[in-house]
């Protein structure tokens, strides 16, 4: 009984962590609900790794190691992701002044 408790716990922690990680593949997935081959992997690399005892962060540092900030939903805010954070930002001000000087030269 102790070890179906244990592994349910494992499946429940393996299937939490892949929930907060994004699909390399889908993109608009996390690994938990995706079905693409690299998500079935990445879960099993998750699994295995809390079953060696790693800690969930000692698991999300070692996938941001191996691919980057892009595997997580919310990446930190560095050099390298700053697109991310402010393009659509910087999008949204490109269109405000496309649409004025539009309406200016309609004048």
């Amino acid at each position: 009984m102790a070890d179906t408790t244990s592994a349910a716990s494992l499946d429940a922690r393996t299937m939490t962590l892949a929930g907060e990680l994004r699909c390399l593949v889908c993109q608009n997935q996390s690994l938990a609900d995706s079905h693409a081959p690299l998500a079935l992997d990445l879960r099993d690399q998750i699994h295995q790794q809390l079953a060696q005892g790693r800690s969930e962060r000692q698991v999300v540092d070692f996938m941001v190691q191996r691919y980057g900030d892009f595997v997580l939903y919310e990446p930190p805010l560095n050099t390298s992701t700053a697109l991310l954070w402010f393009g659509p930002l910087l999008l949204l001000a490109a269109g405000v002044v496309a649409v004025r000087s539009f309406w200016k030269g309609k004048q």
